[in-house]
C-alpha cells in the first residue's frame, strides 16, 4: 500500500492511526480531512480490517467518488472496490433494495424526484379539490418532509401548530403516502427513513447491517439530520467503531434540516469518545484566517479552535465600501481585471460570492461589458432540463411499466393525442378495473372505445407507444440483468421514440435545438461511461442520477471563466481569489434571519464559510443605497464586518482606483493620436 503517513501533520496521523472506539474529527476549513479520511480507511485495511467491513459515508456521489479514487491510489483498486463507499441516499437505497419487501412493498420500487413527488401532490389536491393558486404544493411538500424526517404526521407536529397550511398538509399527507405504496414508490425522505423503520421493527435485519459494516466513517459530520444520526446509532450500537469528520463552524444547512447539535453533542451520544482538532489550514494566508477565527469567535455554541497556516500572513483583507450596486459590480469587474493581468491569475482563479441568487444579475453584465469570461454556478442542473427529464422518463418507464408518474410523462411525448382529458380517463379506466396506468393504455390501443372520445388515430400512435414499452422493457432488462452494455440499447430507444426531432420541431433556434440535441446525446454518452467503469445495472445509473445533488454530463467542470455562485454553493471550493459581494445587513445576514440568535449563528457561520474560500486575496464590498423594487433604499453594512480583527482588514473606495478599463481606453486614445500624427507627417512629406 502507498501510504502518506509520512506527509500528515501529527494531529492527522494521530486520526488516522485511531481504530476502535468513537472519534471525533474536528477538521476546520482546509485542513485536509480527506487525506486524513482515505489514510484512515487505508490504515484500517493493512491493520487487518476487511475492507467489506468498512463504511464511509458523505453527502453527494462526487464526493464519494473522489475518496474511492484517493483510496484506490493508496490500496490498489481491487481493495478499494470492497469499500462500501457511498452517500446516506445511495446506503438507504441499498438496504431498501434488499429488505423493503419487509415494510410490504415489492421489489424493485421506483425513487421518485423532486417533481415527481410534486405531481403526487398535485393529484392529491386535485381529488380533495384544493387550488393550487392558494395553496402552494412545493410548500405542502415542505410540511410533508419535516413531517416524515420527525416521524410523525404534519397534524402531530407541535412546530407547526400555527401554521395556517397544517390542516391542508395533513390530508394531503395521507393522499400522499396512500399514492406512493400504490405507484410501489418512495421519495427522498423514504430513503433515510425507511432504512430507521426497518431497523426498528426486524432486529435480524439491523443486525446484519451492523455485522456487515463494523467500522463506520461519516464525512461533513455537521450537514447529518436526526434521522441520519437515528441511522448510524443503529448501526454501530454492538461495536461503537463509529468516526466522524467535521467542522460545526461549518453548519449552513439548517434550511435542509441538518443539526449542527449533532457534532456538538457527540460525545454525550456516544460515550469514551477521543477528539482531535485539525487546525493547520493547507488552503489560506494566516491573515484571512485571522480574520474567519475573528468572525466566527462571536458565535457563543461551538467547538474552540484557532486555525493557522504555515503559508505566510499575504495580503491584508480588502473592504470596499460602494455607492451603489452599479458601482460595486463595476468595481469587481475592474478588480478581476486588474488581477488578471498583475497577478497572473487565470479567470477560473477567480470567484465572486453573493447571499441569494438575484444578486449575480449586476454582476454578470458588468462582467459582460468588460468582455470577461463568467459562469453562475447554480444554474438549470442538466438532468432537470426538460428534454434530459423526457428520455429518463422513458427509461424508467421501460426499465418498470408500472412506474405511472413517468408513464403520464411521456406518452404524449412526442404528441400522440394523449391530452390532459384522455389521460384523465385513461386513470379512470385503471382505477375501475384495479389495473395499472400502463395496462390501461395497452386496453385503449387495443379497444379505443374504452373511453369516450378516443379517435383511431391516436389509438394507432398509442398502440406503437405500448409496443415500443414492451418492446424495449424485455430489451433492456435481458442486458440489464446480465450486466452487459446498455448504452447501445439506450441509444435506439432514443431514435425509435423520436425524442432528437421532437426537440427540433420545438425550436425555431438553430442553436437552442442543437444543445438540447447535444443534451440527449450526453445521457446516452454518461450510460456508455457508466457501462466502461461499472459492472453495474443501467437501473443503478438511474438511481444514482435521481441521487446525485451534483451535476453530470458535459457541463459538470468548471470552464476558464470567473464563477458566481451563492455563499452555500461555495462550501467545499477555494479560489486563489474571492470577492464576497453584498455584505450588507438583510443580505447576510439575511432579513429573514435577523431576531433568532440561532439564526444569525448559521449566517455568522455561512460568512465564514465565504471567507474561508480564499487563498491569496479576499475582498469584501457592499453598497450604501440599492434599487429593489423600483425603489432606491438605504443599505447598512453587515454587522459581521464590525466583527472581523482591525488589523486584519484594510478599507477603500471603488472610485479611489482606477480601473484596468479606463487604463486601456487611455492607452488606445494615446496610440490612435500617435497613428493620426503619424498619418499626417506622411501626407505633410507628400
Amino acid at each position: 500500500m502507498d501510504f502518506e503517513l509520512d506527509q500528515l501533520n501529527e494531529k492527522q496521523r494521530e486520526a488516522v492511526e485511531h481504530v476502535d472506539g468513537p472519534l471525533l474529527i474536528l477538521a476546520g476549513a482546509g485542513s485536509g480531512k480527506t487525506r486524513v479520511i482515505t489514510n484512515r480507511v487505508a490504515y484500517l485495511m493493512q491493520y487487518g480490517i476487511d475492507p467489506s467491513n468498512i463504511l464511509a459515508l458523505s453527502f453527494t456521489n462526487k464526493a464519494a467518488d473522489e475518496m474511492r479514487e484517493r483510496v484506490a491510489e493508496l490500496t490498489g483498486p481491487e481493495m478499494a472496490e470492497d469499500v462500501h463507499l457511498s452517500t446516506f441516499h445511495s446506503l438507504g437505497a441499498n438496504i431498501l433494495r434488499r429488505d423493503i419487501d419487509v415494510l410490504g412493498y415489492k421489489r424493485p420500487f421506483t425513487i421518485l424526484d423532486q417533481a415527481d413527488q410534486l405531481t403526487v401532490v398535485e393529484d392529491a389536491m386535485d381529488d380533495l379539490n384544493l387550488d393550487t393558486s392558494e395553496i402552494q404544493p412545493r410548500d405542502i411538500l415542505t410540511l410533508i418532509s419535516k413531517a416524515k424526517m420527525a416521524f410523525a404526521e404534519p397534524g402531530e407536529m407541535e412546530e407547526l401548530k400555527y401554521n395556517p397550511l397544517r390542516r391542508f398538509a395533513q390530508k394531503i399527507y395521507k393522499h400522499y403516502t396512500r399514492a406512493l405504496r400504490g405507484l410501489n414508490a418512495v421519495d427522498f425522505d423514504d430513503l433515510l427513513c425507511m432504512p430507521v423503520q426497518l431497523f426498528e421493527e426486524s432486529e435480524r435485519i439491523r443486525q446484519k447491517y451492523g455485522d456487515r459494516f463494523q467500522y463506520v466513517m461519516v464525512d461533513e459530520y455537521q450537514d447529518t439530520n436526526e434521522t441520519q444520526l437515528l441511522m448510524l446509532q443503529k448501526l454501530v450500537r454492538d461495536h461503537q467503531n463509529i468516526c466522524v469528520v467535521g467542522d460545526d463552524d461549518q453548519s449552513i444547512y439548517g434550511f435542509r434540516g441538518a443539526v449542527a447539535e449533532n457534532i456538538l453533542s457527540f460525545e454525550k451520544e456516544f460515550e469514551d469518545t477521543k477528539v482531535i482538532k485539525l487546525e493547520q489550514n493547507y488552503r489560506s494566508t494566516n491573515t484571512i484566517l485571522d480574520a474567519a477565527n475573528g468572525l466566527i469567535a462571536n458565535n457563543a455554541f461551538r467547538k474552540d479552535k484557532e486555525l493557522w497556516s504555515a503559508q505566510g500572513e499575504g495580503e491584508p483583507v480588502t473592504y470596499v465600501e460602494c455607492e451603489d450596486g452599479e458601482e460595486e459590480a463595476d468595481y469587481v469587474a475592474a478588480e478581476i481585471e486588474r488581477m488578471r493581468t498583475e497577478q497572473q491569475l487565470a479567470w477560473n482563479d477567480m470567484a465572486i460570492l453573493y447571499r441569494v441568487n438575484p444578486q449575480s444579475r449586476a454582476f454578470e453584465k458588468a462582467l459582460q461589458r468588460y468582455g470577461i469570461p463568467f459562469e453562475v454556478r447554480g444554474s438549470t442542473e442538466f438532468f432537470d432540463r426538460r428534454e434530459v427529464k423526457d428520455f429518463v422518463a422513458y427509461l424508467k418507464a421501460v426499465l418498470n411499466p408500472d412506474d405511472e408518474i413517468s408513464m403520464r410523462r411521456i406518452v404524449n411525448v412526442p404528441r400522440r393525442g394523449i391530452g390532459p382529458t384522455r389521460m384523465s380517463r385513461i386513470s379512470d379506466l385503471a382505477r375501475e378495473d384495479n389495473s395499472s396506468f400502463f395496462d390501461a393504455l395497452k386496453k385503449v390501443a387495443d379497444d379505443p372505445d374504452a373511453i369516450e372520445g378516443m379517435n383511431h388515430s391516436s389509438a394507432t400512435k398509442l398502440r406503437q407507444f405500448v409496443e415500443t414499452i414492451s418492446e424495449f422493457h424485455e430489451r433492456l432488462i435481458e442486458v440489464d440483468d446480465s450486466d452487459g452494455p446498455t448504452a447501445e440499447v439506450c441509444e435506439q430507444l432514443l431514435e425509435r421514440v423520436h425524442l432528437v426531432d421532437h426537440v427540433r420541431s420545438q425550436e425555431d433556434n438553430d442553436r437552442r435545438a442543437r444543445e438540447r440535441i447535444d443534451n440527449l446525446e450526453e445521457v446516452v454518452a454518461s450510460i456508455r461511461e457508466f457501462d466502461a467503469n461499472s459492472d453495474q445495472s443501467v437501473r443503478t445509473f438511474l438511481e444514482r442520477m435521481a441521487l446525485d445533488s451534483h451535476r453530470m454530463g458535459k457541463d459538470s467542470e468548471a470552464k476558464n471563466a470567473v464563477q458566481l455562485m451563492t455563499f452555500h454553493s461555495s462550501k467545499g471550493l477555494e479560489f486563489p481569489a474571492v470577492f464576497c459581494v453584498g455584505m450588507e445587513e438583510h443580505y447576510i445576514p439575511h432579513s429573514q434571519s435577523i431576531g433568532r440568535e440561532e439564526d444569525l449563528a448559521e449566517e455568522r457561520r455561512l460568512a465564514y464559510v465565504g471567507l474561508t474560500r480564499a487563498q491569496q486575496y479576499l475582498t469584501l464590498t457592499s453598497a450604501k443605497k440599492r434599487v429593489r423594487y423600483g425603489q432606491e433604499l438605504e443599505r447598512e453594512p453587515s454587522r459581521f464586518l464590525e466583527e472581523l480583527p482591525d488589523e486584519t482588514v484594510v478599507t477603500g473606495r471603488a472610485r479611489d482606483r482606477e480601473s484596468m478599463v479606463e487604463k486601456r481606453a487611455e492607452r488606445n486614445e494615446k496610440h490612435l493620436d500617435e497613428f493620426k500624427n503619424m498619418i499626417e507627417g506622411w501626407q505633410e512629406d507628400g
